[in-house]
């Protein structure tokens, strides 16, 4: 799959973790979602999000790799690094400095994924 056509399945999936995002916690419908960068140079971490920019960066070389890690991609790190935006827009900067604190934890669980910041996907540079 090229890029353009992983960033239009990336996109329509971003809009549909912020939709389920701003249900559960409707003052996040006061924010866009943040902009969905595929950055190429990502290959131990999966995704980044910057929020004070609203963008998120994700590896594209993971959708690459095979259509198992793209599921995933799409499926557990999209949500993820989007969780990190709305603990941002709800609560402002983490107590962690890796951005994994108590309230991003608690609305990992509220989404219905693992509170666990870490994937288990590998890819080469």
């Amino acid at each position: 799959m090229d890029r353009q056509k992983i960033l239009t399945v990336v996109n329509r999936q971003t809009d549909r973790v912020w939709g389920t995002l701003c249900e559960l916690r409707p003052r996040l419908v006061r924010y866009n979602p943040p902009k969905i960068v595929l950055n190429g140079r990502l290959w131990r971490t999966a995704g980044r999000c910057f929020q004070d920019t609203r963008t998120v960066d994700l590896g594209v070389k993971f959708f690459e790799h095979s259509r198992s890690y793209g599921i995933i991609m799409l499926t557990v790190i999209v949500p993820h690094e989007l969780i990190h935006q709305a603990d941002f827009d709800l609560y402002g900067e983490s107590e962690k400095t890796c951005g994994h604190g108590k309230n991003w934890r608690k609305l990992m669980l509220e989404y219905g994924l693992p509170d666990n910041p870490y994937h288990s996907m590998e890819v080469t540079r």
